[in-house]
């Protein structure tokens, strides 16, 4: 394993709650320009599941913001990856990509399969749907 630090800071770090020892989700969104001006082609997509968080800034585990003299913001995160994760993310970074950290339930060890990526044409075609889903799952949990 290998530790990669990236640049991740306010909403990109869940407002700064990711700290030390949580797991996160790394997305990304892409713009993949086409040559044409008028037709930009973002994609967004899970790079990353389930990846332990080493340090946030220069606060690890086992340091204290206050011994450090530190506020609760920071403008990197550094994650533990293998090689092949670590090129991933390090090519994700390069291509101007915009990476977000989905912040993890501490019991939450389950890993999804084939994620689509996301485009505005898969957001039109499914928003109505998961919306009437999550509000289906709200009324059958009350």
């Amino acid at each position: 394993m290998r530790a990669l630090s990236i640049n991740c800071s306010g909403a990109a770090s869940v407002s700064s709650m990711v700290k030390p020892n949580d797991h996160v989700d790394v997305i990304g969104t892409f713009d993949f320009d086409r040559g044409d001006a008028r037709k930009k082609n973002f994609v967004t997509c899970t790079i990353l599941q389930n990846v332990l968080v080493l340090a946030t800034g220069s606060r690890t585990a086992k340091t204290r913001a206050k011994d450090l003299g530190l506020s609760s913001g920071y403008s990197t995160v550094t994650l533990e990856v293998t090689p092949r994760e670590a090129e991933m993310l390090a090519f994700a970074e390069q291509m101007k990509g915009r990476l977000v950290l989905l912040l993890r339930n501490r019991n939450d060890t389950s890993f999804e399969k084939e994620l689509p990526k996301v485009d505005f044409e898969k957001i039109q075609g499914e928003i109505e749907e998961l919306n009437l889903k999550r509000q289906s799952q709200k009324l059958t949990s009350r």
